[in-house]
C-alpha cells in the first residue's frame, strides 16, 4: 500500500471513529494492523540500505587490429572502446576490468578519448592491460593508462610517437606519360596540399611536421601520467619509438610485470570478494 493510500485511510477511519463510538472499537484493529505494516516497511527499508554490494564480475575489454574511430573488421573501435571502459567503470557489479590487447596502433583520431576513459575507470576501480602480444603506438598510449600494465612472456611494448607518412608517385607518372593537374578553390590555396602526384613542399612538410610533433607531445604526456613518471623519463628512456621485449619492458618500466591473459584473470577473480546471495519475501501482512 502506498503511503498516500495510506494517509487517505487513516482520515477516513478518523471520520468514522468520530460519528459512532462503538464502530471505532471495530476500527482500531484496523488502525493497529496499519501500523504494524507501516513499521514492518520501515524496518525492510533501513535492512535494504545496510546490505553493502559486493561485485563480482570481471569487465574484459579487448583492444586488437588496427584501431580506429569506429573500427573495422580489421581492428577494433576507439569509440568502443572508450565506451566499454566507461560501462565497466559504473556498472557496480564489476569488481576490475582487464584489458586484452594485441594491437600495432592505429589512428591519432579517438585514441585520446580512449585512453582518457580508461584513466577514468582506474580511478574507480582495478584496471589491469594485458600486453597479449603487441601493445604499439596507439595501443600502448591506452595501455598505458591501467592500474597495472602487465606484458606476457613473448609480447612486445613500444612504439611511442607519432608518425605521417607521404607518398610522392611523380617520379612513376612521369615514366607512364601522366601528368596530374590539381585546380583549387581561390579561397583554400592549401587543400590536400600533401597530394601523392608531386614532392611535399617545405610549407606542406613544416605543417604535417608540427602536426606529428603535437600528436607525439600529448602521446608522451598521457604515458607519463599513466605510468606515474616524468616525461623526460618517457622521451629518454621509453625507446624514442622503439619496440621492446618483455625483459627490456621491465627494465626501462613500461610494464609492470610478466604474465599471461589467464593468470591475470586467475589472480583477480581470487582477490574477489565471495557474494552471498539471500532471498527475501513478503512480510507485509497482518499479525
Amino acid at each position: 500500500m502506498a503511503k498516500e493510500d495510506r494517509a487517505e485511510l487513516r482520515q477516513v477511519l478518523a471520520q468514522i471513529t468520530s460519528i459512532d463510538a462503538v464502530v471505532a472499537i471495530e476500527v482500531s484493529a484496523m488502525v493497529n494492523g496499519l501500523s504494524r505494516i507501516e513499521a514492518r516497511e520501515v524496518q525492510l527499508a533501513a535492512v535494504a540500505e545496510s546490505v553493502a554490494t559486493q561485485p563480482n564480475k570481471i569487465a574484459l575489454i579487448g583492444v586488437y587490429g588496427g584501431l580506429t574511430p569506429r573500427g573495422s573488421w580489421y581492428g577494433s573501435s576507439l569509440s568502443g572502446i572508450a565506451a566499454s571502459a566507461s560501462r565497466a567503470a559504473a556498472d557496480p557489479d564489476v569488481a576490475g576490468i582487464i584489458v586484452d590487447v594485441d594491437s600495432p596502433g592505429g589512428t591519432v583520431s579517438g585514441t585520446a578519448e580512449a585512453a582518457a576513459a580508461l584513466a577514468e575507470a582506474a580511478a574507480k576501480k582495478p584496471v589491469v592491460a594485458v600486453v597479449n602480444t603487441l601493445a604499439a603506438s596507439a595501443a600502448y598510449w591506452i595501455a598505458s593508462q591501467a592500474s597495472e600494465l602487465v606484458i606476457s612472456p613473448s609480447g612486445d611494448v613500444g612504439s611511442i610517437g607519432a608518425m605521417i607518412m607521404h607518398q610522392d608517385i611523380s617520379g612513376w607518372l612521369d615514366q607512364v606519360g601522366m601528368k596530374m593537374t590539381i585546380i583549387r578553390s581561390e579561397q583554400s590555396p592549401m587543400k590536400n596540399e600533401a597530394h601523392p602526384f608531386a614532392p611535399l613542399s617545405e610549407d606542406a612538410r613544416a605543417f604535417l611536421q608540427g602536426r606529428a610533433n603535437a600528436a607525439g607531445s600529448d602521446f608522451i604526456k598521457a604515458v607519463a601520467s599513466g605510468r606515474r613518471v616524468t616525461q623526460a623519463k618517457v622521451k629518454d628512456e621509453f625507446g624514442q619509438g622503439r619496440v621492446f621485449g618483455a625483459r627490456e619492458a621491465l627494465a626501462r618500466g613500461m610494464a609492470d610485470r610478466v604474465a599471461t591473459l589467464d593468470q591475470v584473470i586467475g589472480g583477480m577473480v581470487a582477490k574477489m570478494p565471495t557474494r552471498t546471495v539471500s532471498r527475501r519475501r513478503s512480510a507485509l501482512a497482518f499479525e
